[in-house]
């Protein structure tokens, strides 16, 4: 997936980190600069992104989570690949990226 990372104007301490999706959506995850927590996004599709420290993790958790919730079960598994984009304040930026086994809207 060719993510893309750019500054907010209106919040110089906020990155929106999106793609464009096969579905025609463009899922966007914000990320705070130096904030411990990871932001996220789950298009119609059921591909899902997580940015921001521990994205990997967070992203199995919310899996995980809507699996025992009942959701996603025609999804089959999630394939997760992990990468890390130039931040805009010149550091790396981690992002988590799932995408079902079976696509399409629910």
């Amino acid at each position: 997936m060719d993510f893309i990372v750019r500054q907010l104007s209106s919040r110089p301490d906020t990155a929106l980190v999106r793609y464009d999706c096969p579905c025609g959506c463009k899922p966007g995850a914000e990320y705070h600069q130096g904030s411990e927590e990871t932001g996220h996004e789950h298009c119609c599709c059921g591909n899902v992104h997580f940015v921001g420290p521990g994205a990997r993790r967070e992203l199995e958790s919310y899996l995980a989570d809507r699996r025992s919730q009942g959701m996603d079960v025609n999804r089959g598994a999630y394939r997760i690949e992990e990468s890390s984009l130039d931040d805009p304040w010149g550091g790396r930026l981690a992002i988590a990226f799932g995408a079902p086994e079976h696509p399409g809207h629910e």
